[in-house]
């Protein structure tokens, strides 16, 4: 019998220089996605978002147009805005000297201190390209120009393939959050695979019966859906759905159930009447924050009947079960016996996960490397 290959080591999943490697490596140089553009429809409505221990500012200025800044006053770094979300009317104004910016990250006003003093067009907040794809906002903190979002999002398997759903509609109709004591990387393999489903998910294989013999794909089918269970429009824990089916979703594809991972570290899950986008954002080394939006038919959410808690609380328990188990894994790896598990089969989608990081994780360790010889020999 051939040996498995290797997963990743156990200090990647909890050593605090990886976790530093991790920030630099692929959370500052991929587009994350912080939010929903129905978060910022209006001018001065803003919202903050934490990527990987960096607080981003996004809002929309006078034109329309999207703005996303580094928040972070550039007079002493103070802490711009608080909270997760609000609105000006037309300047952020910074809580410690008064400095205040407009919308489009310009420096208006420096109080006390004098025009001839500081350069106005010189410090103006720190900029984040910025972006939206499907209503949802996406930022990259790379120095150099990123790529365009739609190309690294085409990138992952079968992503773009959901456009045809026309997400940009949609609106929220719950958001929950979890802190998870776990590294970002266990959520995003436990994502990627369901050998564990029969187990851990006792009532999730019933609605998906494909998931019960640990797979994520379903033979025969080339679309990237599963078949939910006889009769059903919907993951959620009533039988018959009383949600309209999303925007561009026809009746043969609202009986499955289609899923991605937006590298690095997103979710987005779809069924006939619901999407439930998960956001993962790094907290540190062996912790993280999910971030899960329930998205509806916008005409489903105004009704004055609308009531999202089949769905919500059947994949809050999903979500919780999941939790649990990525909790369990993450004590075990940080054992002095771990050195790394394997990849059996049904791991390929965890494999080709790994693969792909660790190669990112090492050119970006490589080239960092090569940066800093030839400093030191020039």
């Amino acid at each position: 019998m051939n040996a498995l290959p290797a997963t990743l080591p156990g200090p990647d999943y909890h050593d605090p220089a990886v976790y530093a490697l991790d920030r630099e490596a692929i959370f500052f140089r991929s587009w994350i996605c912080v939010g929903r553009t129905e978060d910022v429809r209006e001018a001065g409505q803003w919202i903050t978002a934490d990527v990987a221990g960096e607080s981003i500012l996004v809002t929309r200025d006078q034109e329309d147009s999207l703005r996303a800044f580094y928040n972070v006053c550039r007079h002493r770094g103070s802490r711009l805005c608080d909270g997760d979300s609000g609105q000006v009317k037309s300047a952020f104004r910074c809580p410690y000297h008064a400095w205040t910016y407009t919308l489009d990250g310009k420096l208006r006003g420096t109080p006390h201190v004098g025009r001839e003093e500081v350069s106005r067009e010189d410090h103006g907040l720190w900029t984040v390209a910025v972006d939206e794809w499907q209503g949802f906002v996406f930022v990259n903190l790379r120095r150099d120009d990123p790529p365009a979002l739609r190309d690294a999002l085409a990138e992952s398997e079968g992503v773009l393939d959901l456009e045809r759903f026309d997400l940009s509609g949609l609106r929220r109709g719950f958001r929950s959050v979890h802190e998870v004591q776990a590294n970002w990387k266990i959520i995003v393999a436990n994502y990627n695979e369901c050998l564990h489903c029969p187990t851990v998910h006792p009532e999730l294989v019933d609605i998906v019966p494909a998931f019960r013999s640990g797979v994520v794909f379903e033979d025969g089918r080339s679309d990237g859906g599963v078949s939910l269970a006889e009769g059903r429009r919907s993951v959620a824990g009533d039988h018959e759905s009383r949600h309209l089916l999303l925007p561009g979703m026809t009746e043969e594809e609202a009986s499955s159930y289609f899923g991605s991972l937006l590298f690095p570290a997103m979710f987005l899950d779809i069924s006939g009447c619901e999407a439930i986008a998960t956001l993962v954002q790094p907290t540190g080394p062996t912790s993280c924050r999910l971030i899960t939006d329930y998205l509806f038919h916008p005409d489903s959410v105004a009704r004055a009947d609308f009531d999202p808690s089949a769905v919500v609380e059947f994949n809050e328990r999903v979500a919780e079960q999941d939790n649990a188990v990525c909790e369990r894994a993450q004590k075990g790896v940080m054992s002095r016996a771990f050195t790394h598990g394997v990849y059996p089969e049904k791991d390929a989608e965890v494999y080709k996960f790994d693969l792909h990081y660790k190669s990112l994780r090492d050119a970006y360790r490589s080239r960092s490397q090569e940066a800093a010889e030839s400093r030191c020999s020039g």
